[in-house]
């Protein structure tokens, strides 16, 4: 049976790792603090996030050695915050993971070149494009976590790859759509970040569900716009890039919306990402796809919202007011 090394230790790692060992596959997984990885080796439960839920440990073989977890898996899967990307990867030697399929579940850029995951893996551990994929949603953990039913996005450019990876996550309330379109999934779930945190800061601020449908109507154009002009798919309407979005976009699982209703309701930049207890994407997400995007062609008023608020510290109810006259 094969085996994956996973690399994360928060609630979507720990999401991942449930739907592996529910199917009965092995995980070896590298978790950087020593005392977070016996206590999961211990007691099947995560303590520091989804600690309701149980884990089967006779899967499970934790670490704190990278060297270990990466030599003895098949299949990798990176499944750690963007911002902690390239720490991760800064001693990490690519002859640990030759010939393995290499897998990474990250939505954010990485880097000061605010590169998407796949490519900045891909460039630091040199890994074979047929070799490589992303695992995507819409979903949000906690509801992994409780076994609802969930579609998740398996894309990878190799078809037996797609398979592979499909057989080890599909259950009885997992489902798996199969795509080829990395970059531009990716992309898709980089900005459904930003989306979420703006859809927050409408709520802090008490604008209504009228209001919400036409801001994330208009966040769906913005999208397909990054897209085209990316030279992506613009075939939106599925699962795999409007999904992710809407269940970012309405859910109260989402860390973004929670970080963008914080800014709404007028807490500093600085208050709201102190108060957080786990990382909102949605806050590097802005930035990197501002400057990967302020040179295209294309109006994307809600992204330059978010951009503003947090990095340029504008006013949130200032700003939202000249984005009601963008919107269409």
């Amino acid at each position: 049976m094969i085996e994956f090394g996973v690399f994360g230790g928060g609630s979507w790692a720990t999401a991942l790792v449930k739907i592996l060992t529910d199917n009965k596959i092995t995980v070896n997984w590298y978790l950087r603090r020593a005392k977070q990885a016996n206590a999961i080796q211990e007691t099947g439960s995560n303590p520091d996030y989804l600690n309701f839920v149980h884990l089967d440990t006779q899967y499970i073989r934790c670490s704190s050695d990278k060297q270990t977890v990466a030599r003895k898996s098949p299949v990798i899967l990176f499944a750690v915050p963007s911002g902690q990307l390239a720490n991760l990867l800064e001693d990490f030697d690519a002859a640990w993971i030759n010939g393995k399929i290499v897998l990474n579940s990250i939505k954010g850029t990485v880097g000061d070149q605010h590169e998407i995951p796949s490519a900045f893996i891909s460039t630091q551990l040199g890994i074979p494009e047929k070799l490589q994929g992303i695992l995507a949603g819409p979903c949000h953990a906690e509801e992994i976590g409780h076994r609802k039913k969930t579609y998740l996005t398996v894309a990878a450019p190799d078809v037996e790859v797609q398979q592979l990876l499909r057989g080890c996550f599909v259950s009885d309330y997992i489902e798996v759509r199969l795509a080829n379109d990395i970059a531009g999934i990716e992309y898709a779930a980089i900005y459904k970040n930003v989306v979420g945190l703006v859809c927050g800061m409408a709520k802090g601020l008490h604008y209504g569900d009228n209001f919400l449908a036409v801001l994330v109507a208009n966040a769906l154009q913005e999208l397909k716009d990054v897209l085209q002009q990316m030279g992506r798919s613009s075939e939106l309407l599925n699962s795999s890039y409007a999904g992710d979005l809407l269940v970012t976009a309405y859910s109260a699982h989402s860390r973004n919306r929670s970080f963008g209703e914080m800014i709404g309701r007028g807490y500093s930049v600085d208050k709201a990402k102190g108060a957080m207890q786990m990382v909102a994407e949605g806050y590097r997400a802005t930035r990197g796809l501002y400057q990967l995007t302020k040179e295209l062609p294309c109006q994307l008023p809600i992204l330059q919202t978010a951009y503003r608020v947090l990095f340029k510290y504008m006013p949130v109810l200032t700003e939202f007011k000249l984005l009601e006259q963008k919107l269409k």
